[in-house]
């Protein structure tokens, strides 16, 4: 070790209690217009803008341009031909509801695009929504709301009532909404619920495989590829590790899905924060959830909504026309999310800081104030006290680190070719259950049970006898198997949690009231929804049905809505109903995963309370910039090629 170094380690020694201490002292707490300021701003802000664009009674709402009447004649016109066609019954059941929309290029003999409109019409209404709203009295329907909106605010707040937990409430609710429905059958106020049918199966499948291949993940191996995933993103400068997290995250989201990101994340993440002790883990753990959430919004394959709605578009999307056209206004949207985070929570990230010049320049120049210093001094002695064991664990690839890549890469290539997502999860964690179990039943060392006199010394085993004086065999250890152990790590409160919101978002949606507040909402800009100024109304709507009433139903009431919506319509819808989930918790299974994974390792910083004075302001300038720019730049065309209305301009 040289002399210099050698002198930065002693400093650092001096200088890192001193670091931890500051890091340890609380800080004081924020006024009220420092915490909601920006998001009051945002909100005054967001109504300004519509206000200004639509007038305050929506009188400036221009009048539908000839193309789009032109269009809403074909739409009707298409409708009435396929409501008029003969079509065979036994062959649609036999072909099933899941291929009822077929294929968008049909060949003439099986009846071109009139089949293929004629069988997503059938999709649509069975698959996607039956409404059945006019079967509930005006009782009915308030009753349904208020109980909806009482638990959506106890899911929103569970720390304010009994410490139930989410999952809990969640479960709760979701019961207590069935129990009400048949109540309500009995007094002739309502329609029969079905609950089973609005529980949405894929997303538990998808948590249930991806848990199972996480926990196997890390637990496999101490040194293996979940440790090496975390010295990855580590980092002694606290900007540069939320920096790293919001990189990792925005291109695991894109590539995969957003879900899966933060599930493997949240526990790398919030070690992290205790490795380096952290006063507050909520700025590290807003970069993963947020990020997931915008960068999901670049593939089609990146969140549930975006899948959802390339297969019930009516013309065809493909893979690279959604990345083209997402690819500047989620960039936008990445961008100032991450200025935002750095900006909001500079006193976190940039220890010792005057002010946003010195923060820039901290960024931008590579300056870094004394506080950083002792930082960085006392990750570095902390990295030349590890003992010879940490090095070992961390150094090279063993080969069950190896197999553990060979098999992600499979699953993540399997994922990318299209395959159900659902079970490669779930066959990807089967694998390594098994390949745990036979390395740990093979190849791990058998635990010793040996004990020791008060001199340290080894003591021989005990020597047990019957009462005839013979010697007793010991048994044979019984084996510890897979159940017993990392099987029960499985977070089974989390599937819980989203059978309950799916059980309340269903009955909810019967009611007609989500569709009623859009249709109202929407007034004159409802068929042109997406044409400026209509198109800045139309997304803080979305924003809004999607943190009320979850993003996945809004896309399909949407496409039960407008069925001929055009690509640009669609990319539109997704572009909001992602962004959106930033808004509050409950916008997005991101932002619920991130809490309940961190809350399971004792870190409950990431709550409802904590999350919206940063996720409004953000989501709102993030939304309307990354709007903007797609309304001015964008690929997709701004007319159903299907429908015919293309050839019209």
């Amino acid at each position: 070790m040289s002399p210099l170094y050698a002198n930065d380690v002693e400093c650092s020694r001096a200088a890192a209690p001193e670091a931890i201490n500051e890091s340890r002292t609380p800080a004081s707490k924020p006024s009220f217009l420092r915490k909601w300021g920006p998001a009051l701003a945002a909100i005054a802000g967001v109504i300004a803008v519509n206000g200004f664009l639509l007038g305050p009674t929506g009188s400036k709402v221009p009048s539908l341009s000839p193309r789009q009447l032109a269009a809403r004649s074909l739409r009707e016109e298409r409708t009435d031909a396929v409501l008029d066609m003969d079509w065979d019954h036994q062959a649609d059941l036999k072909r099933g509801i899941a291929n009822m929309s077929g294929s968008r290029h049909l060949s003439e003999a099986d009846g071109g695009v009139m089949e293929y409109t004629r069988r997503r019409h059938r999709y649509l209404g069975e698959y996607v929504h039956v409404d059945v709203s006019d079967q509930f009295s005006l009782f009915g329907k308030i009753s349904i709301a208020l109980i909806y909106f009482a638990f959506w605010v106890f899911l929103m707040f569970p720390n304010w009532f009994l410490p139930i937990g989410r999952p809990g409430i969640a479960l709760g609710g979701g019961l207590s909404m069935v129990v009400y429905r048949y109540i309500l059958l009995r007094l002739g106020q309502g329609p029969a619920f079905d609950a089973a049918k609005v529980i949405i199966l894929e997303p538990l499948f998808l948590l249930f495989g991806l848990m199972l291949t996480t926990i196997y993940l890390e637990k496999m191996e101490r040194g293996g590829l979940f440790d090496k995933l975390r010295v990855s993103l580590d980092d002694p400068v606290n900007w540069k590790r939320s920096a790293k997290i919001m990189a990792m995250s925005t291109i695991g989201s894109a590539a995969v899905m957003n879900d899966s990101v933060v599930l493997i994340f949240s526990g790398v993440v919030v070690d992290l924060c205790v490795r380096h002790k952290v006063a507050n883990s909520l700025p590290y753990l807003l970069s993963l959830a947020t990020t997931a959430n915008t960068g999901s919004a670049y593939t089609m394959t990146g969140n549930p909504q975006n899948i959802l709605i390339v297969s019930l578009a009516y013309d065809d999307i493909s893979w690279m026309a959604f990345l083209r056209d997402m690819v500047v206004p989620v960039t936008a949207a990445s961008a100032i999310n991450a200025a935002m985070l750095f900006i909001y929570y500079s006193s976190e990230l940039f220890p010792g800081s005057s002010g946003f010049l010195e923060c820039f320049g901290i960024v931008f120049s590579g300056n870094r104030t004394p506080e950083m210093l002792a930082q960085e001094h006392a990750y570095h002695a902390r990295n030349v006290a590890k003992s010879p064991d940490d090095d070992q664990n961390n150094g090279g690839w063993t080969v069950w680190s190896k197999i553990q890549i060979i098999i992600i890469t499979i699953f993540l290539v399997c994922f990318a070719t299209g395959l159900d997502v659902c079970v490669t999860s779930i066959c990807a964690g089967a694998i390594l259950m098994v390949l745990a179990a036979w390395k740990r039943q093979h190849y791990d060392p058998k635990p010793e049970y040996i004990e020791y006199d008060a001199e340290g010394n080894e003591m021989p085993p005990k020597k047990m006898y019957d009462m005839d004086g013979n010697e007793i065999e010991p048994e044979e250890e019984e084996l510890v198997t897979e159940s017993e152990t990392t099987l029960t790590e499985v977070d089974y409160g989390l599937l819980m949690l989203f059978i309950g919101q799916f059980i309340l978002i269903g009955s909810f949606d019967d009611t007609g009231v989500p569709q009623g507040f859009f249709s109202l909402a929407m007034g004159g800009c409802a068929e042109q929804m997406t044409s400026v100024p209509c198109v800045y109304w139309f997304v803080l709507v979305i924003t809004i049905l999607s943190n009320v009433a979850s993003n996945v139903p809004v896309v399909q009431m949407l496409a039960a809505t407008f069925p001929y919506a055009t690509p640009y319509d669609w990319m539109q819808v997704s572009f909001s109903a992602t962004i959106a989930g930033n808004l509050t918790m409950l916008g997005s299974a991101a932002n619920m995963i991130v809490a309940f994974q961190a809350a399971k390792v004792g870190d409950r910083t990431f709550t409802s309370e904590r999350h919206a004075p940063f996720g409004i302001p953000s989501t709102i300038l993030s939304l309307y910039a990354g709007t903007f720019l797609l309304s001015m730049l964008h690929w997709s065309p701004e007319c159903s090629e299907k429908l015919g209305e293309c050839d019209e301009e």
